[in-house]
């Protein structure tokens, strides 16, 4: 080691071991000053103690998992990145490499949307190795096809399959794929080229034989749902045509029928709508007692039959709210209200109930229907309750 020289009188002599002591020591006195007179306040950028697990997380020679594809990068993981993916240090094959890798990565990990993110990114960039290409889109296609994303790795396989078409792997996930999504006719498309490549595929070959098996069902069971809906249709038509024939009084409506939806009933799913059985219109039909304030509901009462007939039926067992017993149908009258077409007011119309069927009520007396439901009135015959809601209606107003 060279000497230590020191200046006296224009020339330069080496220093004395006793001098470089004293230089030393005053040069740790000055330094111990230094420090001392440094003016003392925390470092505010630490780690606190009771979040340095959470920032331990967050740096990248720390952290135990990555991160998640929505999770916000740290500045120190933001930086590290940058420098990987330089475009100034990297061409963009090289680039879309370090995408694949790191999707490989994150796919051997089960971090299957990382992965694709990471497929993704390298997919974008504009490079010429179409070899590069199919792998990353064959192992996104790998990717989606664990998060059971079928559709998503169909249309991967297919990308590379168009770079790659002899990509043996690709195409029997593709395989895979349209079995999942009942895509039969690709399906065999796919097994076909699988089986030029590896002939006698037993696992392939099978497949094959069970997609072309349900194949068959499906085209049945589209042949059958068709022919059921072109009945509806049929059906749909004609009840219309039928509706449209009787001219009916529908509160709210004048002119020809275009839709059912008119008939639709105030409680759905609970009362079938007016249909047709042989020709003849079965209707939901509402029966009121005013005396006893209840109902009867006759969910299917075909136009073809009488009121007589159906009341024989409701009154065969005394109804538990008719505590005399009185009600049966010899001793009952049935009326029914509608808009008096030719003066203010309304108009009651009775119903003679061993001729009279439902047919006539609605087409020859007119019987207003409103929400798809013809409504009665059921009175005891000459009792008070009777007399009191025909002295409600002027006998002007009263049809026999």
């Amino acid at each position: 080691m060279e000497n230590i020289l020191k200046e006296s009188g224009g020339s330069k002599q080496p220093i004395t071991d006793e001098e470089r002591a004293k230089l030393a020591s005053r040069l740790d006195e000055d330094l111990d000053n230094f420090i001392d007179n440094l003016q003392k306040t925390p470092y505010k950028d630490g780690w606190k103690e009771e979040t340095w697990r959470e920032e331990m997380e967050k740096h990248p020679f720390f952290m135990s998992k990555p991160p998640e594809p929505e999770d916000q990068p740290s500045p120190l993981v933001e930086g590290l990145q940058n420098l990987r993916y330089d475009p100034d240090d990297n061409t963009p094959e090289e680039l879309a490499t370090k995408h694949k890798d790191d999707g490989n990565f994150n796919f051997k990990c089960r971090k299957y949307k990382l992965a694709i993110l990471s497929y993704q990114e390298g997919l974008r960039l504009d490079f010429q190795n179409n070899e590069l290409r199919a792998q990353m889109f064959n192992n996104m296609s790998a990717s989606h096809y664990f998060l059971k994303n079928f559709r998503s790795s169909l249309t991967a396989a297919e990308q590379a399959l168009k770079l790659k078409p002899d990509y043996e792997k690709t195409i029997l996930r593709a395989i895979n794929c349209c079995v999942q999504l009942k895509e039969f006719d690709k399906c065999l498309n796919f097994s076909d080229k699988y089986l030029e490549f590896v002939p006698g595929d037993d696992n392939v070959i099978k497949i094959k034989k069970e997609v072309l098996k349900s194949k068959k069902i499906v085209e049945m069971e589209k042949r059958k749902a068709l022919k059921i809906q072109k009945q509806k249709e049929a059906d749909h038509t004609k009840l219309l045509e039928e509706l449209n024939k009787r001219k009916l009084n529908i509160v709210g409506k004048s002119g020809p029928i275009k839709e059912l939806t008119i008939f639709d009933p105030r409680v759905p799913g609970l009362i079938k709508p007016v249909h047709l059985f042989e020709n003849f219109l079965v209707w939901p039909v509402v029966f009121l007692y005013p005396e006893y304030q209840t109902s009867d509901m006759i969910q299917e009462f075909n136009e073809s039959t009488t009121f007589y007939s159906h009341l024989v039926e409701i009154f065969a067992e005394r109804p538990e709210w008719d505590v005399e017993g009185k009600y049966n149908a010899d001793s009952v009258n049935v009326y029914f209200e509608s808009v008096n077409e030719y003066k203010s007011g309304t108009k009651v119309t009775k119903i003679d109930l061993k001729t009279c069927t439902l047919f006539e009520a609605l087409t020859i007396l007119r019987c207003p229907i409103e929400n798809g439901t013809p409504v009665f009135l059921i009175f005891f015959a000459g009792g008070q309750f009777e007399k009191e809601f025909l002295e409600e209606v002027p006998k002007s107003a009263q049809i026999q």
